[in-house]
């Protein structure tokens, strides 16, 4: 079974996130999406970055 949402998400509705969900969103569809091999490079250094930013958020207190 495929899923679909109802409706698309704008870009407003995304900023409205808070960065640490945004930062989440971000790592889980890194880690369900199947890469190429050559994708899977540039995915790494980004999967890296999304987890670098979002250990600064909990660190900062944003997380609470």
């Amino acid at each position: 079974m495929i899923w679909a949402p109802a409706r698309q998400m704008s870009y407003t509705d995304a900023r409205l996130w808070h960065s640490w969900l945004r930062i989440n969103r971000v790592l889980r569809v890194m880690l369900h999406t199947h890469w190429s091999a050559e994708a899977w490079l540039i995915v790494r250094v980004e999967f890296r970055r999304a987890l670098t930013l979002r250990s600064e958020i909990r660190r900062a207190g944003w997380f609470n």
